[in-house]
């Protein structure tokens, strides 16, 4: 399952609280302002960072969650450091 968003104007705020969310809660990152993976809470993924967009590769997932439900919590995210 792949998700395109469109990428905030601050990327290095998202990274940032991203950053430091995978911390406080545990989650396995490795990457940077171009490129990562992450892992936890039954999550694997993947994201690469463009000009213009974040597209997020979702590797693995709960059964009970949604691509829409996903999608949703991504935008949200993202849209909460702008």
């Amino acid at each position: 399952m792949t998700i395109k968003i469109n990428k905030p104007q601050d990327i290095n705020a998202l990274f940032l609280k991203a950053k430091e969310d995978a911390i406080k809660h545990n989650i396995t990152w490795t990457g940077d302002l171009h490129s990562g993976h992450g892992s936890g809470f039954g999550f694997e993924g993947k994201y690469v960072v463009d000009e213009n967009h974040i597209t997020i590769t979702v590797l693995k997932r709960p059964l009970l969650a949604t691509k829409s439900r996903i999608e949703r919590e991504v935008k949200n995210y993202v849209t909460q450091t702008e």
